[in-house]
């Protein structure tokens, strides 16, 4: 497969996975709130959470991701390998 589609298809599962565990729906210490309130807490862009949650998928920033984990409360450490063990069993 060509470098391209690699990237692509990582980044598709990365915005897919991150979609799955924390957006789907998006909550804020248990309670279910709207995309704007979530992106707020993130301190992003509601259009960064919804380019994660486009099928098409996203070429994420780290930074992203460490927002997102900041605010779940996971370390980056965690949360990459959960990814890629997700990425093993999908």
């Amino acid at each position: 497969m060509p470098k391209k589609e690699l990237i692509d298809d990582l980044n598709k599962n990365l915005c897919l996975f991150i979609k799955k565990k924390y957006f789907s729906p998006f909550k804020i210490n248990g309670e279910i709130v709207s995309q704007n309130k979530y992106a707020a807490a993130c301190n992003l862009a509601k259009s960064t959470i919804s380019k994660i949650n486009n099928a098409e998928g996203y070429d994420i920033p780290v930074s992203t991701i460490y927002l997102i984990t900041k605010l779940e409360g996971k370390r980056l450490e965690s949360f990459f390998r959960e990814f890629s063990e997700w990425l093993e069993t999908d």
